[in-house]
C-alpha cells in the first residue's frame, strides 16, 4: 500500500522541476546575464553518481542529497531532480549554480582547501541564492 507521506517525501516530477526551470531561468539569464561560457544548459539527471558513471542504476552515500552542479568542461547545469523539494529549493538552486557559471573554474582548487564555509565561490553562490523570491511569480 502506497502511503500518502512516503509520496510527499518523494520529491517534485521531473516534468514539475522542469517546468519551473523553463519558466525562471530566462529572467535570470537576462537579469544575471551570461556566465563566462555562455549560458550554460540546465540538464535534469536523477542520481550524480549515475551521471558520473554512466550506469543508469549506480547509487552512492550521496544520492539523497545531491542537488545540483555546474560542469565548467560542458557548461552545463545539472540538477538532481528527486533532490528537489519545492519551487523556492529549485530557485535557489538555479541561482547558486548560474553564480558558479559567473566564475573563475581555475580557483576551484585553492578555494576548495579553504572549505565549503569559507570557499569565495560558494560564499558568492550562497549570496545568489537570497534573490530566489525575484523569480517566484515569473510567468
Amino acid at each position: 500500500m502506497i502511503k500518502l507521506k512516503d509520496i510527499l517525501l518523494e520529491g517534485l516530477s521531473k516534468n514539475k522541476v522542469q517546468a519551473i526551470v523553463d519558466r525562471v531561468f530566462p529572467q535570470i539569464v537576462e537579469d544575471r546575464g551570461t556566465g563566462k561560457k555562455g549560458i550554460p544548459k540546465i540538464k535534469l539527471h536523477h542520481d550524480i553518481y549515475a551521471l558520473a558513471s554512466g550506469i543508469d542504476d549506480m547509487r552512492g552515500e550521496e544520492s539523497e542529497s545531491s542537488e545540483a552542479m555546474w560542469s565548467d568542461e560542458t557548461n552545463t547545469i545539472w540538477i538532481f531532480y528527486p533532490n528537489m523539494k519545492d519551487e523556492e529549493h529549485i530557485i535557489r538552486t538555479i541561482l547558486h549554480e548560474f553564480e558558479h557559471t559567473h566564475q573563475d573554474p581555475k580557483k576551484n582548487a585553492k578555494y576548495r582547501a579553504q572549505g565549503y564555509d569559507n570557499n569565495p565561490n560558494e560564499i558568492a553562490a550562497r549570496n545568489a541564492e537570497k534573490k530566489w523570491k525575484d523569480y517566484i511569480y515569473i510567468k
